[in-house]
């Protein structure tokens, strides 16, 4: 096999097992919106997702990673959007928060919408300097975003960025505090 057949191979696989985390992941929030968390078993989720049970094994280890995995998508997707704006940055956050309310709705229904902080908290790097003030930027940015899916106040994104931004412009950003 030569170079160009190999890297095809390799984009054919990545792209499969993509495609499997993504019937894995939907599968599971179709089955979340009908039942509690502990019912659903690996075999009922892989029937759903139409994946064997060795393509789940594969990819996750349990129903919880699949979980995991969804909340981490969503952090990179904000991780690689924000910037030095806040007001920006809050548009950001609910735009995204609303592109994955379902699975926001879902874990505030089973009680572990705090695995959203536990996810953040896990993405921060080890040791540096501003490590706190990272922590207390994505505590505000879960509080809110959580806050806002439950109560659904105020509906307009825009507005929630702007009582958002309103509460927090003064705080210092993790550039400028160096």
């Amino acid at each position: 096999m030569n170079q160009k057949q190999l890297s095809a191979l390799k984009k054919n696989n990545e792209e499969s097992r993509l495609f499997t985390r993504n019937c894995i992941t939907a599968a599971l929030i179709v089955l979340l919106n009908k039942e509690k968390l502990e019912n659903i078993t690996i075999t009922r989720l892989c029937n759903v997702a139409g994946v064997s049970r060795m393509a789940f094994y594969r990819n996750y280890n349990s129903i919880d990673e699949v979980l995991v995995d969804k909340i981490t998508e969503y952090a990179m997707r904000l991780a690689s959007q924000v910037g030095t704006d806040i007001y920006n940055n809050w548009l950001i956050i609910f735009k995204e928060t609303d592109k994955d309310r379902q699975m926001f709705e879902i874990l505030i229904k089973l009680g572990v919408e705090y695995k959203i902080h536990d996810v953040f908290m896990s993405l921060l790097p080890k040791g540096e300097e501003n490590r706190t003030i990272q922590a207390m930027w994505l505590t505000m940015f879960y509080t809110l975003s959580v806050k806002w899916i439950k109560e659904g106040k105020p509906k307009k994104i825009d507005d929630a960025a702007r009582i958002a931004y309103k509460y927090t412009k003064n705080i210092p950003l993790i550039s400028s505090i160096e």
